[in-house]
């Protein structure tokens, strides 16, 4: 399918979701202003069901200072209610760096809930952290990797993949930067290295030779193939404008928890409507199954 399309909304096509899960379709087009948004009703619905959780954000800094409903760490730091318990933010701008420190100090003071901040390559502090930090199997742990286009290395993936020996895997939203992604390719020098490490093979090629709709299963696929994740879907995240948008990022979202893939197509349906009542949730989802 083109991205001019006319069929472009026909979100019956994202994600393919298994068919014992039964899963609704999306309903409506999530756009790139919104996908902070997206994360931060996600996990709101999962601890209602955890009740704990830890937070890692690997490129924590705001992309966009000036509009703080676009920064994710902003977002899920402030978000009610507050169950998440263990927050680590790596960032390797000084300037977002500064940022994180100022959302911080900003927020009162709360027991049992704690900040780590990881200054530099993410590629590099997040396994000493890990290493330092051991998360247990029964932490239920979620990751963002907002990578602006080459920055994440699938090593990197692997690690946060592989950190945890039993129980449900890290808890990951990879995001692939569709929308200029073939032209940052094309600009790149020594582009079989930095591809290899970022990508983790030599195999990038065959991800850039599909179609803008096909890269989001594909890279979903590698999540459970190679990464062993239980459920790995893409989800489409759209440029808005007049002629209705292209995809400018998967994202795609692995978890090994069977109420996840439900959640997050609620959360995406969801995404920029008013917060239901904590009663609603209580009765929704509270006891719908635990980590």
């Amino acid at each position: 399918m083109a991205d001019d399309d006319p069929h472009l909304f026909d979100l019956s096509l994202f994600p393919i979701q298994p068919k014992e899960l039964k899963l609704k379709n999306l309903a409506a087009p999530l756009w790139t202003e919104n996908k902070a948004l997206l994360i931060c009703r996600y996990l709101r619905y999962f601890v209602f069901i955890t009740r704990h959780g830890t937070y890692l954000d690997c490129f924590a800094g705001p992309q966009e200072p000036d509009h703080p409903a676009s920064w994710a760490a902003k977002l899920v730091v402030e978000s009610t209610p507050q169950f998440l318990r263990n927050f680590a933010f790596f960032e390797l701008d000084k300037k977002k760096y500064g940022h994180i420190r100022a959302l911080v100090s900003e927020q009162p003071p709360k027991p049992r809930r704690k900040f780590s901040f990881c200054p530099g390559n993410m590629n590099e502090r997040l396994p000493k952290y890990l290493l330092k930090n051991p998360i247990k199997s029964t932490e239920a742990t979620f990751c963002l990797l907002d990578q602006h286009t080459f920055e994440c290395d699938w090593a990197t993936v692997e690690t946060l993949a592989r950190h945890k020996t039993e129980g449900t895997k890290i808890e990951l939203f990879y995001f692939l930067a569709q929308g200029w992604i073939d032209r940052a390719v094309s600009g790149l020098k020594a582009r079989n290295e930095k591809l290899r490490q970022w990508w983790g093979n030599d195999d990038w090629g065959k991800l850039l030779q599909k179609s803008s709709y096909e890269r989001g299963g594909i890279l979903a696929k590698r999540f459970k193939a190679e990464l062993g994740y239980k459920y790995a879907y893409g989800y489409p995240i759209y440029e808005k404008d007049a002629k209705g948008g292209k995809i400018m990022f998967w994202m795609v979202h692995a978890s090994d928890h069977p109420e996840a893939p439900k959640l997050m197509v609620r959360a995406y349906n969801n995404a920029v409507a008013p917060l239901e009542p904590m009663e609603q949730l209580e009765m929704e989802l509270h006891g719908d199954g635990s980590r």
